[in-house]
């Protein structure tokens, strides 16, 4: 009677056990004769010595109505093999990564593709000869390089992303494409859009639609994207004084940047000249004549090549023509240019500087009788 006694009619017990509260009921139970009393506690001392015997041999038990019980482990089930299709593969990688990106909507239908031929298909019973097979029923059909290989490139990031789940349970370890390279013979566009022609296209432009000729102005003096300018607004324009000079710069919030940073543009005084005559200041900087930022500028592309012919250079060019021109013709410091244009990589830095012949010139023929290396002239496009 050491450990055992009543609570009513049920009988408890204090021996201690670990993770147990001091006192616990034992599942025995009187009927309140004596008799029954007694065959009770006999019950509770065979317990006893039955919970001592568990502890010692450190098995686990369980104390029930009728007695205590062995708990016997049952064996581990092996987790089931994350077996996706590939559909499920690019579901993730769109909902928990691609959607947040700036780029998402103007990049998602590079995944259509992909999804039309391996949708259905389990992942990991996708191999290297069927993507193979895949790139080149494409180029087959007569598809450009260019499109093939930014397929190709979701396909890789898809596989990529799957292979690095934050989750245990969704890592994905087989790659197909691991030593799979992109189809050779992509085209890097080499034109540039040179200052004259730029300003053949401005003044054109500024007879048509001041307020787009405005916008082209921007994307030439800044060099940024077309997304990104068009979001610029009054409130992050900013007066600071740079060595005794008033100067007005851009600053930049992560939610525009590409670079998800703090970013901080110089506005050229050019630029500056023509943004301080707007009757307006709030609101977005380069607005079309609803007030809503430029989205569609197709009719006046379509004027522009009608005058000047395709290669009359238009948005993109802009960025590429600016770093050229600074980097080539004016001599700019490659690295002061990318801070302006914004460009993430040098790598890319580089395909947007298509200047370097002048450089090559400077090689193998030197500046002679006095010749600054600036005179050389960039005749490209």
């Amino acid at each position: 009677m050491k450990y055992l006694f009543w609570r009513g009619q049920s009988l408890y017990c204090r021996y201690p056990i670990p993770s147990k509260p001091e006192s616990y009921p034992l599942g025995i139970y009187s009927t309140g004769t004596p008799l029954d009393r007694q065959r009770c506690l006999r019950s509770g001392e065979q317990a006893i010595s039955e919970i001592r015997v568990f502890l010692a041999q450190g098995k686990p038990f369980e104390i029930k109505e009728g007695g205590i019980f062995e708990i016997k482990e049952m064996p581990k089930e092996e987790p089931k093999k994350y077996r996706p299709k590939y559909g499920r593969l690019v579901g993730r990688y769109w909902y928990f990564h691609l959607r947040f990106t700036k780029s998402a909507e103007s990049e998602r239908y590079h995944l259509i593709h992909s999804l039309r031929k391996f949708g259905q298909e389990y992942a990991d019973e996708i191999y290297r000869e069927d993507v193979e097979l895949w790139l080149n029923e494409m180029k087959g059909r007569g598809d450009s390089i260019n499109a093939i290989n930014n397929r190709f490139s979701y396909l890789r990031a898809t596989y990529r992303y799957a292979n690095g789940e934050n989750n245990p349970k969704w890592i994905f370890n087989y790659n197909p494409l691991r030593s799979l390279k992109s189809l050779p013979g992509a085209n890097i566009r080499t034109f540039v859009l040179t200052k004259e022609k730029f300003e053949r296209n401005y003044e054109f432009l500024i007879k048509r639609n001041p307020r787009f000729a405005l916008f082209y102005l921007a994307l030439w003096e800044t060099g940024r994207r077309p997304w990104e300018a068009s979001q610029y607004c009054w409130e992050m324009i900013r007066e600071v004084m740079i060595n005794g000079e008033r100067v007005h710069i851009l600053s930049i919030p992560p939610m525009i940047a590409k670079m998800d940073d703090f970013d901080t543009l110089p506005i050229s005084p050019r630029l500056w000249s023509e943004i301080s005559q707007l009757g307006y200041r709030h609101g977005l900087i380069f607005r079309n004549e609803d007030g809503q930022r430029w989205l569609q500028w197709s009719c006046h592309k379509a004027s522009l090549e009608k005058a000047f012919g395709a290669d009359c250079g238009w948005i993109r060019d802009c960025r590429r023509g600016m770093v050229t021109h600074k980097t080539e013709i004016e001599g700019c410091d490659p690295l002061h240019v990318r801070a302006v244009s914004g460009h993430r990589s040098n790598s890319v830095f580089e395909r947007y500087r298509i200047g370097n012949i002048k450089n090559i010139l400077k090689v193998i023929n030197p500046p002679t009788n006095g010749e600054q290396s600036g005179d050389l002239p960039l005749k490209i496009g």
